[in-house]
């Protein structure tokens, strides 16, 4: 179970990999496409959006699907995002993307709650949540350590497609790992 924790760990890093990777290339998306501080802050906050209407149906989602089913679907919402926002930066396209994205991490972050209380129990559910919440400002991390390198070097595109195949190797981790 501590395997499936160090999993659970890396594809919840994920979803505050991407959710950081526009503040961590803001001057980017201001030279490269003209969005003012304001739009990227917007671009930011509407990632989380899609939790007004999924977070609480996700549970029943997660229950009526599987949970592996629908992290892996969710992790699918949120690669669609990405790549959508790789490939088209007209306004319009980076809003898409970014709240198909956002409806993936949201949906993930309530199942994959589920799926730690599912492998732990008593004394050890506080260690394992304490390690699995840690997840978020490792992601963060990572988001502002690494893109903004990869974004001064190969563009904009190059950051959202770097988080794409970050998510696709969790779809990937998640898919062979997983065991129910």
């Amino acid at each position: 179970r501590w395997g499936i924790l160090a999993v659970l760990f890396i594809v919840r890093a994920a979803m505050a990999v991407q959710f950081q990777s526009l503040g961590a290339v803001a001057p980017l998306l201001s030279s490269e496409f003209g969005f003012s501080i304001a739009d990227v802050g917007i671009l930011i906050g509407i990632y989380f959006a899609p939790g007004i209407a999924l977070a609480l149906p996700g549970g029943a989602i997660g229950q009526r699907f599987g949970d592996k089913a629908t992290v892996l679907g969710a992790l699918a919402a949120m690669l669609a995002g990405g790549v959508l926002m790789a490939l088209a930066p007209s306004w319009p396209l980076q809003i898409a993307g970014r709240l198909a994205a956002g409806a993936g991490a949201v949906m993930m972050s309530v199942v994959l709650t589920k799926m730690l209380t599912d492998w732990f129990s008593g004394k050890e559910t506080a260690t394992a949540m304490a390690i699995f919440i840690n997840s978020w400002p490792v992601g963060i991390a990572l988001s502002l350590l690494l893109l903004p390198l990869l974004g001064t070097c190969l563009g904009v595109s190059a950051v959202h497609l770097g988080v794409v195949a970050f998510i696709g190797s969790c779809m990937l981790l998640l898919g062979i790992c997983y065991r129910t």
